[in-house]
């Protein structure tokens, strides 16, 4: 494969990188192998392989490295099963095993692509080849359990397939691809999730792609690279709020994009994808090791990007922010303007079968930065039946208005009709809703209570505005604004728990340095309305909860007609 001009400071950083990330292990924890899991003691493996096959690196052909090879191989033989897969949370797991063997089948392309011969070599690639012999057999009637196991696994059956060729295996991958990748209007895979277009959905696409020959695979990775372009933060993050995995409760550190878009810049000549391959490589490099066993098999990675870099190392390069960009089947939006940054979220899944993985339930529904200065999390809760914080069951644009709505029921029933009575008094065991009790309650006529929550929200120059109205239930509701540490309120009053606070009137700041987020206006405090946040009884029945984390301010009020607050940015004059 021909590409354009090899950019060797990039691979001079990576080896540099990968030396250093090795250096670590072996300094901290050569003697740990033992304890190590399959997926980790082949990382380490393929880590070892990269440094000791790169000419650039300090451990090139060092033979001091066999130890800790050998240490891995051993571990490895050991975990591997009967059947020839590995175990972990998930046992005898064809898509946990298929992560350790695209790992394995990578380290053998990688050893068989050096060139000069080596002992220590031939033995990684046979024992290695053992290990991935076995699996075969499993690997090919193995099934999932989540959309991205799908790629996965069948990226492991093409590596395999290019080492072992067997016509069983081909035709086991098409059985999966038939099913169509999952990949929403807007260029998200179903998941949502940043965590595993990057760890598993993009890369095993590209690996079926490259093995196969399904270049039509590469299409699905692009919309997704350009999906994500306009939800990089300028702190080295991404947006993950609309993730329906675990990545929605975190800050998602951005480094792992990194080789997708290095990848298709230089294979597309796209300098959208470019930028953003610049700017991230500015970060700290993700798993540098693999990347550079990566940029040894694959040219295009090495390659020298087509576009110029950004001109101020600081900003987001204009093809990562844009005024405004939509994922509208994640209900997901974000707005550009005056120096500040506001993400509107209104794609929670519905809780029928209650909190869980696998679903998007994140009940922030506002983020804003003006700079170093960061509103974290905007969530409304309501004192309803402990039903929890607000999630928007209903998002649509009206002109430049976003709506977000809600509508929340709980019942009170009356006694079982006469023909439904038991002498015994043994009921069905249903759920209700709420929580689940011997009631039979699918026979009962109920008193329905309601609340209707909408919120009206307009990003526009550096300002958010949000009209939030209730219907139904007159009880009380707690607006929670959650800060970044690190800065420095003003206008508030302390409210309970240290670093709560409360907003009794006028508007509050927040500021860190010179950047400022202004909100407001406050409301009277009231015993009856707490200055608090309740995640809801599925989350406080087992003791835990999904509070934000950071500094917290509270307005409190009543569930009556609409309240209207704002939230807008500025920097002060130096």
């Amino acid at each position: 494969m021909q590409t354009a001009t090899t950019d060797t400071a990039f691979q001079a950083r990576v080896a540099a990188e990968a030396d250093r990330e090795v250096a670590a292990f072996l300094a901290a924890h050569d003697d740990d192998v033992r304890a190590l899991a399959h997926r980790p003691a082949m990382a380490r493996l393929l880590a070892l392989a990269a440094v000791f096959t790169e000419p650039g690196s300090g451990y090139f052909a060092q033979e001091t490295l066999a130890t800790a090879m050998r240490r891995c191989l051993d571990r490895l033989e050991t975990l591997q099963g009967p059947t020839g897969l590995f175990d972990g949370t998930n046992l005898s797991s064809p898509p946990d095993s298929a992560f350790t063997l695209n790992d394995a089948c990578l380290a053998v392309r990688l050893v068989r692509a050096t060139e000069t011969p080596d002992h220590l070599l031939a033995e990684v690639d046979e024992r290695l080849e053992a290990i991935i012999a076995t699996s075969v057999d499993a690997m090919v009637a193995g099934g999932v359990h989540t959309p991205n196991h799908r790629w996965e696994l069948s990226a492991a059956l093409a590596q395999i397939n290019t080492l072992h060729p067997r016509q069983d295996i081909g035709a086991r991958i098409e059985q999966w691809l038939a099913e169509g990748i999952d990949q929403l209007p807007d260029g998200m895979y179903s998941e949502r999730s940043p965590l595993y277009a990057t760890a598993v959905t993009n890369p095993s696409l590209l690996t079926i792609a490259d093995a196969t020959g399904r270049t039509d695979l590469l299409d699905h990775v692009r919309r997704n690279l350009a999906a994500f372009l306009p939800w990089f933060n300028a702190d080295g993050t991404v947006e993950s709020v609309f993730s329906r995995r675990q990545d929605q409760w975190m800050q998602f550190g951005a480094a792992p994009f990194l080789h997708l878009y290095r990848r298709l810049a230089a294979q597309d000549g796209r300098a959208d994808f470019a930028a953003a391959a610049t700017w991230l490589a500015r970060l700290p490099l993700h798993e540098p090791a693999k990347l550079l066993a990566l940029t040894r098999l694959d040219p295009w990675l090495s390659a020298a990007l087509p576009a110029d870099p950004p001109s101020h190392a600081a900003a987001l390069p204009a093809p990562l922010a844009p005024a405004a960009a939509a994922l509208e089947s994640c209900g997901a939006y974000r707005f550009r303007g005056a120096g500040s940054v506001a993400t509107v979220f209104g794609g929670c899944d519905p809780l029928v079968p209650g909190v869980g993985s696998g679903l998007a339930t994140n009940p922030t529904f506002l983020r804003f930065g003006h700079g170093a200065a960061v509103l974290s999390d905007l969530r409304l809760s309501r004192s309803f039946f402990d039903l929890g914080p607000f999630r928007s069951q209903d998002t649509v644009r009206q002109g430049g208005v976003l709506v977000l709505a809600e509508q929340l029921e709980a019942n009170f029933y009356q006694p079982l009709p006469p023909a439904r009575q038991r002498p015994d008094g043994i009921y069905a065991l249903e759920h209700e809703g709420r929580f689940s009790a011997g009631m039979e309650f699918s026979s009962r006529a109920a008193d329905v209570h309601w609340l209707a929550t909408e919120i009206r929200i307009k990003a526009a120059g550096g300002e958010v505005g949000l009209d939030i109205g209730f219907e139904g239930t007159h009880t009380a509701f707690a607006l929670e604004l959650t800060f970044q540490p690190g800065g420095v309120l003003d206008g508030v009053e302390p409210a309970g728990a240290h670093g709560t606070f409360q907003l009794l009137g006028g508007t509050g700041t927040y500021r860190v340095g010179t950047d400022v987020i202004e909100f407001g206006p406050g409301l009277p405090a009231d015993p009856d309305t707490p200055a608090t946040y309740n995640p809801g009884e599925s989350y406080r029945y087992l003791g835990g909860t999904n509070a934000a984390g950071g500094t917290k301010v509270y307005i409190t009020g009543r569930t009556s007609g609409t309240h209207r607050f704002t939230v807008r940015g500025y920097t002060l004059a130096d």
